[in-house]
């Protein structure tokens, strides 16, 4: 009997650790990513920018890279004076929109007083979106218990026309998209009470073939 009990303790810590190592091997860490400094001086001029805008679908493979990236989200709602005050107007400055940045490897929350982007997910959740070809997809996050949905969506139309003119003038394309599964993206970024995701916006390289 004794012999028994050794065997089954041996056997319960056989598979304790067999599971703290499934555990261990199923937990990925993210990490936070500092954003370079965007370069503010040069670049085509804004008529030019005006001129080359457009919507396009047509995405390289390639990543964006993370010097364009910031930029991009910088020009998209970064700030742009000491008070903290955006790129983008908001109305009666509520800044209700956070913006969603998902990539092949995960989902991040841009921060715009430290110009970060926040771990929160490793998930690959394009394919909600519907476009797995596009290297980046904006997700556009209204808080509706501080604003109207109407004025939200106009605070996201002058955002969504920032990544139009900042992708104009450094070639990328881009396409902004309003027919998007709301109810499975709220899930997914695990949003509050008043919280909902309003429209998406695919951001890709522009593929010349």
């Amino acid at each position: 009997m004794k012999n028994l009990k050794n065997l089954f303790a041996v056997m319960f810590l056989i598979f304790g650790l067999a599971l703290g190592g499934c555990a261990t091997q199923a937990k990925v860490v993210m990490e936070d990513i500092k954003l370079p400094e965007p370069v503010m001086t040069g670049g085509m001029s804004l008529m030019e920018a005006l001129q080359n805008r457009h919507s396009s679908v047509k995405f390289a493979k390639d990543e964006i890279p993370l010097q364009q990236l910031s930029e991009l989200l910088w020009a998209a709602n970064g700030k742009n004076r000491p008070d903290g005050k955006r790129t983008t107007p908001s109305a009666l400055n509520s800044q209700v929109i956070t913006l969603y940045v998902a990539l092949k490897d995960g989902i991040y929350k841009y921060e715009p007083d430290t110009h970060t982007l926040s771990a929160f997910s490793k998930e690959d959740i394009r394919p909600i979106i519907g476009n797995t070809k596009a290297p980046l997809i904006l997700l556009y996050v209204a808080n509706l218990s501080r604003q109207s949905k109407y004025l939200a969506a106009v605070d996201c139309g002058f955002i969504a026309q920032n990544v139009y003119l900042y992708s104009a003038a450094n070639d990328l394309n881009t396409i902004f998209l309003y027919g998007v599964n709301t109810s499975a993206l709220n899930i997914k970024l695990d949003l509050s009470l008043g919280q909902e995701v309003l429209f998406a916006q695919l951001v890709g390289l522009n593929n010349k073939k």
